[in-house]
């Protein structure tokens, strides 16, 4: 029998990408989805797709309040309890700081960031009724190691690593029994670059060469991180460039730029 059947998992940014291929992951695996995305046409044709597995849908702003509220009371209403909550749904940037509009700033640390705590914050509730739960929060290999012109992104990835290893004790601390997964993806084959906001004259430039270098495919990301799911690791890196830039700050140091930088190509975007 599956660990996931008939558990009931919550997944922000399920209309696409890694979010998707999560809920098929665990849709093959008689999980009960609870699926939102911001995009409800996207949502609703995975729902469509999985309907025999979906206990219910709901467009969803992660930066919404009143959007996690009602979510909150839908739950409660329906079944009262949630065993795993996915925090995946995310956006990207791609310009220097000092050309980055400060609204852009602040909206890519209010969907990466505060969607992961407000997501945590509404569902722990539901959480601790089902008794034993889960909390997976995406954050990335770049919230571990960094290239320039990204530094929005970053700043919300590294957020959410230090924000997950928190709560991670607190949850210990308070007796809770509740553990939390940080997840890092490398290049993931998905619409993140082509979807970022920017400025920026290179961004074609940007798009294409991210869409080179991304190793790892949606499907094989959604196997990796359920692995690290069932042994409740408290990092997991998905894909060999993340564990390789990993392995590189590491041995390295700061020194790890001029390898990353070079091995990532930085130079030939910018330039």
């Amino acid at each position: 029998m599956s660990e996931w059947k008939d558990k009931v998992i919550v997944i922000t940014g399920a209309g696409s990408g890694i979010g998707k291929a999560l809920a098929e992951h665990f849709a093959v695996n008689q999980a009960k989805l609870v699926l939102t995305d911001i995009n409800n046409e996207n949502l609703q044709v995975v729902c469509g797709q999985l309907n025999h597995c979906v206990l219910c849908s709901h467009a969803l702003d992660v930066t919404s309040t009143e959007g996690w509220e009602a979510l909150k009371a839908m739950l409660v209403e329906q079944v009262g309890y949630v065993d795993i909550v996915i925090n995946n749904a995310g956006m990207s940037n791609f310009d220097y700081f000092t050309e980055t509009p400060p609204e852009q700033f602040d909206r890519v640390l209010d969907v990466n960031l505060n969607g992961v705590v407000y997501g945590c914050r509404y569902m722990l509730p539901l959480l601790l009724n089902a008794k034993s739960g889960l909390i997976v929060n995406v954050s990335s290999i770049f919230g571990a190691i960094t290239v320039p012109a990204m530094t929005a992104y970053h700043t919300s990835k590294f957020a959410v690593r230090g924000f997950s290893s928190a709560l991670q004790q607190d949850m210990k601390y308070q007796g809770f029994p509740i553990k939390v997964v940080c997840v890092m993806p490398g290049g993931i084959k998905t619409n993140i670059a082509r979807n970022s906001l920017s400025e920026n004259r290179d961004f074609d430039k940007y798009v294409r060469h991210f869409d080179s270098v991304a190793y790892t495919t949606p499907k094989r990301a959604a196997q990796i991180i359920a692995k690290g799911m069932r042994k409740r690791k408290p990092q997991v890196l998905v894909g060999p460039d993340a564990k390789f830039a990993n392995f590189l700050q590491w041995l390295l140091g700061d020194a790890y730029h001029r390898v990353t930088n070079a091995l990532l190509g930085v130079n030939n975007i910018l330039k």
